[in-house]
């Protein structure tokens, strides 16, 4: 029976990254899952989930991330999901929307608008968010998927995401996510 485990990543941002983490899944016949991977600033993140076959060994699977660690000077950690973090998780009921924030920078925006959404019991399924590197001021976008309860009206949501926007100078707009594929 196959092993799941998850991996962190990060370092200096440049081309090779993917190729040489996935590598090291491939070669030991592991099979990715689930990814997200991104620049963030001058770095790159790599957050994965896989499934090993049976055959292959923790200590395996150490040493060839240890070699591509080093080889693509990254920050690595690894860390086995026991039966219970390895099971997919239950699907909430609920609608999927998007919510888009965007304004000029200042502190506490994803605060704001995480600790308004958690209020109201939404999931927040992603989230990410951006900066301008450029002008004065700073440019602020944050781009969050979210699962509402199905005792929450679209419109309930929107109106407190609106009066969040307005205490913090910044645009919110709400959209239902059109289709899931996976």
């Amino acid at each position: 029976m196959p092993s799941r485990w998850i991996v962190t990543a990060l370092g200096q941002d440049r081309p090779g990254i993917v190729a040489g983490v996935t590598q090291v899944l491939y070669k030991l016949g592991c099979n990715l899952e689930d990814s997200a991977m991104t620049r963030l600033g001058g770095e790159f993140a790599i957050m994965l989930v896989f499934s090993s076959p049976a055959k292959v060994t923790l200590p395996q699977i150490e040493k060839a991330f240890q070699v591509a660690s080093r080889r693509l000077k990254l920050t690595v950690h690894l860390k086995a999901l026991s039966a219970k973090e390895a099971m997919a998780p239950r699907v909430r009921p609920g609608v999927s929307y998007q919510i888009s924030v965007y304004g000029t920078d200042k502190p506490g925006i994803v605060y704001r608008v995480a600790e308004a959404l958690a209020r109201l019991k939404v999931n927040i399924t992603d989230v990410h968010t951006h900066r301008s590197s450029t002008g004065k001021p700073y440019l602020y976008l944050t781009l969050l998927e979210v699962v509402i309860p199905p005792k929450l009206t679209a419109e309930t949501l929107e109106q407190q995401l609106k009066r969040v926007g307005q205490r913090l100078g910044v645009e919110v707009h709400l959209r239902p996510v059109e289709t899931e594929v996976l």
